[in-house]
């Protein structure tokens, strides 16, 4: 009962978050917007999409999708919203293991130099437990995360990136889904 309690609360928190990233979006667009064409492209190019993806298939499989969107805030402060799915199945248990991840994310990225950048990001994420865990009763939990880290942005053409980042989770627990250090590939698009 206590972990359903405590899926609720993260969820909570995940929707002000998202409440108060779009909001702080809003209060810089109504600033920064004037009334011609130029503003509304100019606002349309500070957004950025994209995300990793990984696949893995054998004795354990992972199926890993993570779109993210985020937003300029000036040219070296980026902020943005990710969700997670993965599948995940481990044959080395009888019976196999299977179980959906998913979950979201808030991200801060700055820019130290022009393509170096420091990376801070809270994520939650719930499945299912093994029926080896010590909370195998329990429909689902959720994990938190708190990464932190840099990262560094290769260019593959005017609009879009391949991002490198190595971060750390300070939140690390028997039953986290990241080892540290957590090494990640993503890709940036500008809309």
């Amino acid at each position: 009962m206590q972990i359903m309690g405590n899926y609720k609360i993260q969820i909570v928190k995940i929707v002000l978050i998202i409440f108060i990233f779009f909001l702080g979006i809003n209060n810089i667009m109504c600033q920064n917007i004037e009334n011609n064409s130029d503003s509304k492209s100019i606002f349309k190019d500070r957004f950025l999409t994209g995300g990793g993806f990984g696949l893995q298939i054998g004795t354990i499989t992972l199926i890993n999708v993570t779109p993210f969107i985020a937003y300029k805030i000036t040219e070296k402060f980026i902020s943005g919203l990710g969700f997670t799915y993965e599948y995940y199945s481990d044959k080395r248990f009888i019976p196999n293991y299977k179980t959906n991840i998913y979950g979201g994310s808030f991200f801060a990225r700055y820019y130290v130099f022009k393509d170096i950048f420091a990376h801070g990001e809270y994520e939650i994420l719930s499945y299912k437990p093994s029926i080896y865990s010590i909370y195998q009763n329990d429909d689902r939990i959720s994990v938190e995360s708190y990464l932190l880290g840099a990262g560094y942005r290769q260019w593959i053409g005017e609009n879009s990136s391949v991002n490198f980042l190595i971060l750390w989770n300070f939140n690390e627990s028997v039953y986290s889904l990241y080892q540290n250090p957590v090494i990640r590939i993503s890709f940036s698009i500008g809309l």
